[in-house]
């Protein structure tokens, strides 16, 4: 009977020794999962309602050029705290955690702040006034006046460019490579406004160079802080004892 608790010694410590890291992992970032707890809660928000008044609650609050023609200040920051569905909140939370909650460790909440709004307001920005231009030459359908584009997508891809500068230095070229070769590729295959705006965001995150330089906070993941010590340290208590080596002639 006492051999089963010796054997969940490890698992037990090492579910204890999870949940603390990552408590706290998330107070360390507490602007990124603040924001993502925000999207949560719109989310709960929109699943609650029919799809209907969803579509029309989205619409309201995207950054189209009708709403940027007549309440831009507000469209632009609200359209920033609505995930366009539960697979995109999902998405964003697995994303949020390996790209902007390490971000934010490592050049502060304001300064993440800052690179996010320029990638978001920025990048909303420029693709309108290319829409714009596309209407002028009827190069795009007049419906797109009145598209639904909500998201954190593009204030996101600012930051995941700027993390380039917080990359190991030989791997900055390589990551930034990827980042934007996969963006461009997703532009071009997709023909569609909002994939060449997360290109723009992306171009804006590498501009937002001087924000991203000055990384004050730790290069190691309280996740992974002690982990090999407390791994060893847990199977020394979880281990069954060794018995001792029997003489020659003795053993049994």
């Amino acid at each position: 009977m006492r051999a089963r608790p010796r054997v969940l010694a490890p698992a037990t410590t090492l579910w204890l020794w999870a949940r603390r890291r990552s408590a706290d992992y998330v107070r360390s970032a507490p602007v990124t999962y603040g924001y993502l707890a925000i999207l949560c809660l719109t989310t709960w928000i929109l699943a609650g309602l029919g799809d209907r008044v969803a579509d029309r609650l989205l619409l309201a609050q995207s950054t189209n050029l009708h709403h940027l023609g007549h309440d831009p200040a507000w469209v632009l920051f609200s359209s920033a705290f609505w995930a366009p569905g539960e697979h995109a909140l999902i998405i964003s939370a697995v994303l949020f955690t390996i790209v902007l909650a390490p971000v934010e460790r490592r050049i502060g909440s304001l300064r993440t702040i800052g690179v996010f709004a320029i990638g978001h307001i920025g990048a909303t920005l420029i693709t309108a006034a290319g829409l714009w231009v596309a209407l002028r030459f009827d190069a795009v359908e007049r419906n797109v006046v009145n598209a639904r584009d909500v998201g954190p997508s593009y204030g996101f891809f600012a930051v995941a460019a700027a993390m380039t500068y917080l990359v190991a230095r030989e791997l900055r070229a390589p990551y930034a490579a990827a980042l934007t070769g996969y963006l461009a590729a997703s532009a071009v295959l997709s023909g569609g406004l909002g994939d060449s705006g997360h290109l723009t965001a992306a171009a804006l995150g590498l501009a937002s160079f001087p924000l991203a330089r000055h990384a004050t906070g730790p290069t190691t993941s309280p996740l992974m802080a002690g982990l090999p010590r407390r791994w060893a340290a847990m199977r020394s208590r979880g281990a069954a004892p060794v018995p001792p080596p029997t003489r020659a002639g003795h053993a049994e």
